[in-house]
């Protein structure tokens, strides 16, 4: 490595109401280098970027780019450092044209579109969106596209260095590929890079060296091939953590009772004959590509998709989902992918989002019994290792995974039959999810049904007992989860088979 790096963070400390999120930390990045930084949430790494970026201003230490000492919220800074993060912050109503040039520092208070147009053709075509037109509003891209499209504004900017904050979280296996080629092409031409996931697949697939931080501190850096998975895990929860399946010992899938049957299901333009058995005690897990239709099987199940013909049939007994209530009411309960905005309520306290479903069998006479309230929310929260001390807390105030432990044991708490997931873990560190694996195979061996969409192969393949792989709306492939390899299932993503295989 050079001695003169990009970014130089010399000594920095921050701390909100007394709890230190930083404690002298300092790091490094250089020019043309991708450098993860991984960490449990709550770690320090989103403070740390806040500091960077000029959002916010260390309470000790220094922020250096390009050998000069930056002063928080001053200009130079932030047109010298582009974040792009895992909320999109696309204007859904702009086009893409106007999108791409949002804050550009160039630009006037009267500009002329045309004079931009070139350019940014010219890097769209670039990063894989030659197929996107200028003048398109930007809500009729997919999720993929308008990910792509955040980084290009990013890189119109010229900024010396670029922070992609979870940049992959929604986008399939496939399309994270288009992500990958954009970030190396950005390496190649010299920025440098600060990438965060918690997918270590993809830390290892693409980064150069890898920061760890916990507790507020850096604990280690090392160049990416010195790392292992087991040891990145170690470091980042500071124990030893089994990264190991968790599938099911049980053989005898086949003999237990029948949870939720989909037959012939069909939703206009997105699933064509949709046939799926899932028995008692058993984790299926459905993936395709972002619009295959792997996602709206899991939202018909969960009483979100209207339009569906077919027959949904749950403990023998057909039923008609026709809401999310309805769905309730039949014994299903879902998780949202989106916990933030769907499923929590923000400015409540956790002990009032994890009872929330379940007021009716928590009230006497329509009014709230709240010793029977408190005393559910202590059950769930020991249940999900959520720590009891602050169920008084703001939602907020709790890290993305326990957030998201929050919201399962939330939907939990009305007792389905079926529990039904998008996304389980989006967003979730290391150890939460260890723990949200650890907790959902506790409810199957009690004789819940689990049905789950995930983007996230190693997931897949780590928490399912049968994979299902969903093609252009069809069944392509359902089979054993052991029997298969992350290679296999990809390939049935990407392709799809003439043949359907069904599980043994």
């Amino acid at each position: 490595m050079t001695s003169n790096p990009v970014l130089d963070v010399r000594n920095v400390s921050k701390s909100f109401w007394g709890v230190h999120a930083l404690k002298g930390v300092d790091f490094e990045l250089q020019r043309g280098e991708i450098h993860a930084l991984c960490g449990e949430n709550g770690a320090g790494k989103s403070t740390l970027v806040r500091i960077i970026s000029g959002l916010a201003k260390p309470d000790d230490g220094e922020i250096h780019i390009d050998g000069e000492i930056q002063r928080p919220g001053q200009k130079t800074q932030s047109h010298l450092v582009s974040v792009v993060y895992q909320e999109l912050s696309i204007i859904p109503d702009l086009t893409v044209l106007e999108n791409v040039l949002l804050g550009d520092p160039r630009l006037k208070w009267v500009f002329r579109n045309a004079r931009f147009s070139d350019e940014v053709r010219a890097l769209l075509d670039r990063i894989g969106l030659s197929d996107v037109p200028l003048d398109i509003l930007a809500h009729k891209l997919t999720v993929a596209e308008q990910q792509l499209l955040e980084i290009c504004r990013a890189v119109l900017r010229r900024s010396r260095v670029l922070i992609l904050d979870e940049p992959t979280a929604s986008l399939s296996d496939a399309e994270i590929q288009r992500v990958f080629e954009t970030v190396r092409w950005l390496r190649n031409e010299g920025t440098a890079i600060i990438y965060i996931s918690h997918r270590l697949p993809e830390i290892f697939a693409l980064t150069d060296r890898i920061t760890v931080f916990r507790n507020g501190r850096r604990v280690l850096t090392k160049e990416t091939s010195a790392w292992d998975a087991n040891e990145l895990v170690r470091e980042m929860i500071g124990r030893d953590v089994a990264c190991t399946a968790h599938h099911s010992a049980r053989a005898d899938f086949d003999a237990a009772p029948v949870a939720v049957e989909l037959s012939k299901l069909c939703i206009p333009g997105k699933i064509q004959g949709f046939d799926l058995k899932v028995r008692k005690g058993e984790i299926v897990g459905l993936i395709g590509q972002l619009g295959s239709g792997a996602s709206d099987a899991v939202e018909a199940l969960a009483g979100l998709e209207c339009r569906y013909s077919g027959s949904i049939i749950v403990d023998y007994e057909q039923v008609l989902l026709t809401s999310q209530k309805s769905a309730v009411e039949a014994g299903i309960a879902y998780v949202t992918e989106d916990r933030g905005s769907k499923s929590l309520f923000q400015g409540a306290t956790v002990q009032q989002n994890i009872t929330s479903a379940n007021l009716a069998a928590l009230s006497r006479k329509g009014i709230v019994d709240r010793h029977a309230t408190k005393a559910s929310a202590m059950a769930l929260a020991h249940r999900f290792q959520i720590d009891s001390a602050r169920l008084n807390y703001d939602i907020g105030a709790l890290s993305g995974g326990n957030q998201q432990k929050v919201a399962i044991a939330k939907s939990v708490a009305v007792g389905p039959k079926v529990l039904v997931l998008n996304e389980p873990t989006r967003g979730v560190d290391v150890g939460a999810r260890t723990e949200i694996y650890r907790e959902l195979r506790s409810l199957a061996d009690h004789g819940m049904a689990v049905i789950f969409f995930s983007t996230d192969l190693e997931e897949i393949k780590e928490l399912s007992d049968r994979v299902v792989t969903i093609f252009k709306g069809k069944v392509v492939s359902d089979q054993r989860a052991h029997t298969l390899t992350t290679d296999d299932i990809l390939s049935h993503i990407l392709r799809g088979n003439n043949v359907q295989e069904v599980a043994a």
